[in-house]
C-alpha cells in the first residue's frame, strides 16, 4: 500500500451538470456538480465519502452503451433472468449510470415501473424519452455509502446492480447488501454484474520495436501523433516487468489505498451469499485479448508497389524478401482499394454478420430455475460438483498474470465441459470472444442452472473483431482513473518514495512539476501504444466505416514504417510460446432471491 492520500491537486474547477445548469438558485447537491481537473470530469464528493476513482468523461460514460448493447444482442433482453409472462412490477437499478438498463427493460416490460439510482446526475433526460416509457421511470440520486436507500421496506420485486463494486470499499459490502435486501419484497429477485479492474499489458515483442523507432506507434495506425514519445530523461526499462509497469503500479495503488478489492469476481460471492437465497453464479467470464490486427494500409501505396519495394535496414543487415513485405499489407487492401467482402480476419472461424448473431440468441433461464435451486447454494466447480467450501471475502491484491493465462489455457482445453448438452458442439470450435474461467481459478454456484444464465453461443458468434472492442473498453477504463493515479504518484513524490527511482526518478524530480511531466508522458505513451494495439480502425472498416485518412508519407517514412512492421512481426515469431495472453476483461454474474 502506498503513502497516505495527498491534498487535492490545484488545477481544478467546479461545474454543474448540463441538466442542472439552468438554475443556480439555492444550494446544489453534489450529485449535480462535477470537478474538472487536468481535463478530466470527476465527481464532486470527497474521496473518503465516495472513493470511486473513474472520470465521467464522455468516452468513459459511453462504454455503458457497449456493455448494454452486447447483453441485449446476446440475450434478447437487458436482464439475465427470463421472467416469461410474469415480469416484475417495480424495479430498482443501483448504479444506473446513463440509465440504459432501465430504458431497455422498460421497453420489454410495459407494465413495470422503474427507479434508476446513482450518485451523480448523468442519466438520459426523460424529456427526450418516449412518454409511455418516461412516465414509468424515475431518476434518484444518493450516495449509498453514506445514506440509506430512500425507499420503503419491501418496495421492489427486482433489483439490478452493475459496475458498482469498484466504488465500494471492502468493509462496506455488508451494509450495502443489507440495505438492498431491506427494500426488496419477499420473493424478489436480484442480479448483479461486476467486472475486475484489469490493467492490460503489452508484451515486449510489441513495445521494444516501437521504442527503437523514434516515430513510435504512429507507424501502425491511422491518424496517430507523429512526434516521438519519450520520458524527459530516458531510462532503461529492460529491468521492468513490462514497458508500462510504472502506470500499472499506480493503478494498483488506486484500489489498495481506497480499500477497494480490484477483483470483485472473487470477493462478492461470499458477501452476496450471506444475504440472498437460491444463489446462481456461473464461472467468471474471461474476455480474450485479441490477436494482433493487420497493420493499417499506407496512404498512396498499393500492394504491387510494396511487393517491388525492398528496403534495407539501417544497420546494413540483409533486406527482407518481397514476400515478407507483402505479408505486412492489411488483407483489407487490394491495390489500395478497400475490400469490404471480408467478414472476418484470417484467423477468425466465427461468422460476424448481424443475421448470424440474431440466429444465435440464447434463451434466459426461467424463474423456475431459481426455484429449483432451493438448497443448492454450495459452491461448485464447472461440472456442478460441490467443492465443500464457500468463497469468503478476498483481500485487495492483483491477480498474477501467469495464473490468468493458466485459467485461459485450462478453459480453452476444456471448453464445453460445463454442459453435457453443448460439449460436443463446443469441443471442436475455437473459442473466440469469451471463455469461462477454469474450476481451478473460479468457483460457480448452482451448477447447470447457473451455466445456463450466460448466452455462451451467441457471445461466441459475435466474432473475433469484437475482441478489439473489449480491449478498447478495458484500456479506456484504465485511462479514466488518470487523476486517481496522479494522486497516488503525488503521495509517493511527497513521501520521497525510493521505489520511484526504478522508474527513472532522479533527486531533482521529486517535485510536483517534474513528476507531473513524467506522468503525462507515461500516460501518453501507454495510450498511444494501446491505440495501435487495439487497431480500432480495423473493427470499424469491417463494419462498413471508411478508413480514417492519413497524410501522405515520404519514401523514407514508408521504408521506416515497413521496417518497423517487419521487426514487430519478427519479434512476435521469436517470442511466441503458444501460450494465450491473459484476458482483457473478467466479469462475474450473480443472481439471487430474498425468500423472507
Amino acid at each position: 500500500m502506498g503513502p497516505p492520500h495527498p491534498h487535492a491537486p490545484r488545477n481544478t474547477r467546479l461545474s454543474y451538470s448540463s441538466s442542472a445548469a439552468a438554475s443556480h438558485r439555492g444550494p446544489r447537491g453534489k450529485e449535480h456538480q462535477f470537478i474538472y481537473r487536468n481535463g478530466s470530469k470527476l465527481h464532486a464528493y470527497d474521496r473518503d465519502k465516495a472513493p470511486y476513482p473513474s472520470s465521467f468523461d464522455r468516452d468513459v460514460v459511453e462504454l455503458q452503451c457497449m456493455d448494454n448493447a452486447m447483453i441485449v444482442a446476446s440475450k434478447g433482453s437487458a436482464s439475465f433472468i427470463d421472467f416469461k409472462d410474469k415480469p416484475p412490477s417495480r424495479c430498482l437499478d443501483i448504479g444506473t449510470g446513463l440509465g440504459l438498463w432501465v430504458l431497455s427493460s422498460a421497453k420489454a416490460w410495459p407494465d413495470a415501473t422503474f427507479v434508476g439510482l446513482d450518485m451523480v446526475n448523468i442519466q438520459v433526460p426523460l424529456q427526450v424519452v418516449e412518454p409511455e416509457i418516461a412516465d414509468r421511470v424515475e431518476w434518484v440520486h444518493t450516495n449509498i455509502l453514506r445514506n440509506k436507500l430512500p425507499f420503503d421496506d419491501d418496495e421492489f420485486d427486482h433489483v439490478h446492480v452493475q459496475c458498482l463494486a469498484l466504488g465500494i470499499p471492502e468493509n462496506k459490502w455488508h451494509s450495502v447488501f443489507e440495505e438492498i435486501r431491506r427494500v426488496m419484497k419477499p420473493g424478489a429477485t436480484i442480479e448483479i454484474l461486476e467486472e475486475d479492474a484489469i490493467f492490460p499489458v503489452l508484451p515486449r515483442w510489441y513495445t521494444d520495436p516501437l521504442r527503437a523507432h523514434a516515430r513510435g506507434p504512429s507507424t501502425i495506425y491511422p491518424g496517430a501523433i507523429q512526434q516521438p514519445l519519450s520520458y524527459p530523461e530516458p531510462f532503461d526499462t529492460s529491468k521492468l516487468a513490462h514497458e508500462h509497469e510504472f502506470l500499472e503500479t499506480l493503478f494498483n495503488d488506486v484500489w489498495a489505498n481506497r480499500f477497494i478489492n480490484p477483483t470483485p469476481s472473487s470477493c462478492i460471492p461470499g458477501y452476496f451469499g450471506a444475504f440472498f437465497d437460491r444463489v446462481l453464479s456461473p464461472p467468471v467470464m474471461n474476455f480474450s485479448t485479441p490477436p494482433l490486427a493487420p497493420f493499417a494500409p499506407l496512404p498512396g501505396v498499393n500492394a504491387s508497389a510494396m511487393r517491388n519495394h525492398h528496403p534495407r535496414s539501417s544497420n546494413g543487415s540483409p533486406e527482407p524478401s518481397a514476400g515478407s513485405m507483402s505479408s505486412l499489407l492489411t488483407p483489407l487492401m487490394i491495390d489500395n482499394v478497400l475490400d469490404l467482402s471480408l467478414t472476418h480476419s484470417p484467423t477468425s472461424t466465427q461468422p460476424t454478420s448481424a443475421g448470424s448473431i440474431r440466429e444465435a440468441i440464447s434463451p434466459s433461464p426461467s424463474m423456475s430455475s431459481l426455484r429449483q435451486e432451493r438448497g443448492v447454494n454450495g459452491l461448485t466447480n464447472g461440472n456442478g460438483n460441490s467443492n465443500g467450501h464457500s468463497a469468503g471475502p478476498a483481500t485487495a491484491k492483483s491477480t498474477r498474470r501467469d495464473s490468468e493465462a493458466k485459467s485461459v489455457r485450462s478453459t480453452n482445453s476444456h471448453t464445453g465441459s460445463h454442459s453435457s448438452t453443448h460439449s460436443a458442439s463446443r469441443a471442436n470450435r475455437r473459442p473466440s470472444v469469451m471463455l469461462f474461467a477454469s474450476s481451478e481459478d473460479s468457483t460457480s454456484v448452482g451448477g447447470e442452472h447457473a451455466i445456463d444464465l450466460i448466452p455462451f453461443d451467441s457471445m461466441q458468434s459475435q466474432g473475433e473483431h469484437s475482441q478489439f472492442m473489449h480491449l478498447y473498453r478495458a484500456v479506456t477504463f484504465v485511462l479514466s482513473t488518470k487523476e486517481a493515479m496522479w494522486e497516488e504518484l503525488l503521495a509517493r513524490v511527497e513521501a520521497r518514495d525510493e521505489e520511484l527511482r526504478r522508474f527513472g526518478w532522479r533527486k531533482e524530480d521529486y517535485n510536483e512539476q517534474a513528476s507531473r511531466a513524467r506522468f503525462e508522458l507515461a500516460v501518453d505513451q501507454y495510450q498511444s501504444d494501446m491505440r495501435g494495439r487495439i487497431a480500432l480502425w480495423h473493427s470499424l472498416v469491417k463494419n462498413g466505416w471508411e478508413l480514417p485518412p492519413r497524410d501522405p508519407l515520404t519514401k523514407v517514412e514508408i521504408v521506416e514504417e515497413m521496417q518497423l512492421r517487419e521487426e514487430i512481426l519478427a519479434a512476435q515469431r521469436l517470442a511466441d510460446t503458444g501460450e494465450p495472453e491473459p484476458p482483457c476483461r473478467k466479469v462475474r454474474l450473480l443472481v439471487g432471491v430474498k425468500e423472507s
